[in-house]
């Protein structure tokens, strides 16, 4: 299996299927070729399963119209500031503000100020797999990390985050 090897000064390897469909390995410096070939070769169903799964998002998104992206977009900006609003007053948190962004690689993210931005991509999803981001990025702003208090948060908040958390895993219908 073709990849592209990047060496940085880490401790673990890596593996990433990016939208190109090109693989990518990060290993820390110096570590063996043959050693990274084995474990390429060993996650080969795993990156098969990855590459299957890029292909069908790149088909869905190339299959969008422009009115399509624009509609979603219009969607995510009335429906998803709302949900920051009644989750973040369950949380007791205050975001310092909601964006809509074109992210193709998160879904959202939560600045070191409290501001939150989701991707419009997440308006592809079920309802609930957009309120268990909601809720994740509105624990951001009391933990800023994946610590276990951080998924305490958003347990709190959403007791079946687990499932909802599985809703993203599979490409949007």
């Amino acid at each position: 299996m073709d990849y592209t090897l990047i060496y940085a000064p880490r401790k673990t390897m890596v593996l990433r299927v990016r939208e190109d469909l090109s693989v990518v390995v990060r290993a820390p410096t110096g570590y063996p070729k043959t050693e990274i070939d084995r474990f390429v070769e060993a996650h080969e169903s795993w990156i098969e399963d990855k590459l299957e799964k890029q292909r069908l998002c790149n088909a869905r998104e190339n299959a969008l119209t422009p009115e399509q992206i624009l509609g979603l977009r219009t969607k995510a900006a009335a429906e998803l500031p709302p949900r920051v609003e009644y989750y973040a007053k369950c949380m007791d948190v205050v975001p310092t503000g909601v964006k809509i962004t074109s992210a193709k690689t998160r879904f959202g993210s939560c600045s070191s100020q409290n501001s939150l931005c989701f991707s419009w991509r997440l308006m592809l999803y079920p309802p609930q797999a957009i309120d268990y981001v909601v809720v994740h990025e509105l624990a951001h702003i009391r933990e800023k990390n994946h610590s276990p208090a951080f998924y305490d948060v958003v347990s709190a908040a959403l007791p079946d985050y687990r499932q909802l958390e599985e809703l993203l895993k599979t490409p949007p219908m």
